[in-house]
């Protein structure tokens, strides 16, 4: 009987161990440039990560990322401040609403309708840039003070993230290199530039 209740024991404790979550530490701050970020998706649908040495990969081949996307040269300006998008929009009505319509629109404020007509043609003339507004709020860099704050968005954002993309990591940016097949891999920016 005891023999029994300790190899069950030791089965229930290695079945435990298999289906804990791999995790690896994250190195210092002052070496994250010297790592690549791997978050990987298994079989079974578990997301793990991993800091693997630079060193290990060929970023050689990477290095074009960086100037993919510039107009002019290798790198291009990044506003990282964060915009008010309803606000902006509000401010776009507003002004509209105190200047004159354009010739041909007087029809909008009179009669019935008072300011109403003007409000919808205010409202729909401020909208595409809202809109934009919205879609570069959602592209600007993901920035994150904590690294595990950063691995915990990463993994459960880990299917929006385009290659090229900008995650700032304790002040440290990375860019994706790879992404697809269960497998996102962010390099520091500062090695692909060299």
């Amino acid at each position: 009987m005891a023999p029994a209740r300790l190899l069950t024991s030791i089965l229930c404790l290695l079945l435990a161990s298999c289906g804990a979550t791999r995790h690896t530490t994250a190195p210092d701050v002052e070496e994250l440039t010297r790592y690549v970020l791997v978050i990987e998706e298994s079989s079974s649908g578990q997301v793990t990560h991993d800091w693997r040495p630079a060193k290990d990969f060929d970023l050689s081949r990477y290095g074009s990322l960086s100037g993919a996307r510039a107009p002019h040269g290798r790198s291009a300006p990044v506003s990282c401040h964060q915009r008010d998008c309803d606000e902006e929009n509000r401010e776009c009505v507003r002004e509209c609403m105190s200047r004159p319509l354009a010739r041909g629109f007087g029809h909008m404020t009179t009669g019935n309708r008072g300011k109403g007509g003007k409000q919808v043609y205010c409202e729909h003339r401020c909208m595409q840039p809202y809109i934009d507004c919205k879609e570069l709020q959602e592209r600007r860099p993901q920035e994150f003070s904590a690294v595990d704050e950063a691995i915990d968005w990463l993994k459960h954002n880990r299917q929006m993230l385009l290659v090229g993309s900008v995650v700032i990591i304790a002040g440290i940016a990375f860019v994706t290199v790879s992404a697809g097949a269960g497998v996102v891999i962010l390099a520091p920016a500062v090695l692909l530039a060299s």
